[in-house]
């Protein structure tokens, strides 16, 4: 369910750039984007057979494990899937790279500035419906400016639009009927549960794939709401007291794909930033990604890394030869 568009590209251009051609098994669900990314690599003059699209099933992803061509597989999607291409990888001893799964924080400190940690925390969970891997789902503010920080976040939620993608909008729907019908089954669990709802949480919004922001308030730690990747716009909140107990919180996850910092002083919110156990952690800014750095996980996110010097070492061999003085 992964968004195909940026996930393969982050794959194919360290292979590219580091001399390798590149087999790329099209998502089912976002097929046409993976083609028009081919269209693309025509257009600015890579040669035929570098950049090789197969649209199709999961069928065909595993029937790739299995050719003989193959010297490495890189997979961006589900923990599950990436588990199961582990494991064929691993008849052949083939090395892989896996950017799975994610339940990522974003951290708000005492001295936030109140709107600015708003516009990051729904920009974080809400951009593409929450469907991206380091879809920040799990907030963890500072009970000081926690109430405040609510407002602020009620207030902009309900200025939202949601809706067709090509019509002006802030949100549009989730990708697949499954995908919604999951969503909506972590909406009754938490009606189920008891959780308190600040806004959204009664399910689809008319005909097609659509799922209102929904926000819940001190969700417990042992809700699936908090510990599941949920892939869909759906923020689970909790109140902390002092930097200590939210780093604490932010690493109590499975996961560890990525984080985001919220604060007033630059040191400070570095220093959280740094303890954190996440492979890329952004500091008041939204979530950028610079081809120059590298892009992974700690813990059940993956393993390996995309992007910068540590992708391109992914797709190198080393090799060293000896002669006589």
């Amino acid at each position: 369910m992964e968004r195909a568009d940026v996930p393969d590209r982050h794959q194919a251009r360290p292979a590219l750039a580091a001399g390798c051609t590149v087999v790329l098994k099209a998502s089912e669900f976002t097929t046409l984007a993976e083609l028009v990314y081919g269209e693309i690599a025509q257009e600015i003059g890579l040669p035929d057979g570098v950049l090789s699209i197969l649209p199709g099933e999961g069928a065909i992803g595993a029937a790739m494990l299995d050719a003989p061509q193959v010297r490495k597989a890189s997979f961006t999607g589900s923990n599950a899937t990436g588990a199961r291409i582990m494991g064929a990888a691993a008849n052949r001893l083939l090395p892989v790279s896996l950017e799975l799964g994610g339940k990522s924080p974003i951290v708000v400190l005492s001295d936030a500035d109140i709107e600015t940690a708003a516009e990051l925390v729904c920009g974080g969970i809400f951009f593409n419906a929450g469907q991206i891997c380091s879809a920040t789902s799990r907030l963890i503010v500072d009970e000081a400016i926690a109430d405040d920080l609510i407002a602020a976040l009620r207030a902009r939620i309900r200025k939202m639009a949601v809706g067709d993608p090509r019509g002006e909008i802030d949100m549009g729907p989730l990708t697949t009927m499954a995908q919604r019908d999951k969503v909506l089954g972590y909406l009754l669990a938490a009606r189920s549960e008891g959780l308190d709802c600040l806004c959204g949480g009664t399910g689809a919004l008319g005909p097609g794939f659509f799922i209102e922001p929904t926000v819940y308030l001190d969700v417990p730690e042992t809700s699936a709401l908090w510990r599941e990747e949920i892939f869909g716009p759906v923020l689970s909140v909790r109140r902390v007291k002092g930097d200590e107990a939210a780093i604490a919180l932010a690493n109590a996850t499975d996961y560890g794909l990525a984080a985001t910092v919220v604060g007033g002083d630059p040191a400070r919110a570095n220093a959280v930033a740094d303890r954190i156990d996440a492979g890329h952690v952004w500091v008041n800014t939204m979530q950028i990604i610079f081809p120059e750095t590298s892009w992974g996980g700690f813990k059940a996110s993956g393993i390996g890394r995309e992007l910068g010097f540590g992708g391109l070492q992914g797709y190198a061999a080393l090799k060293h030869i000896t002669t006589p003085a």
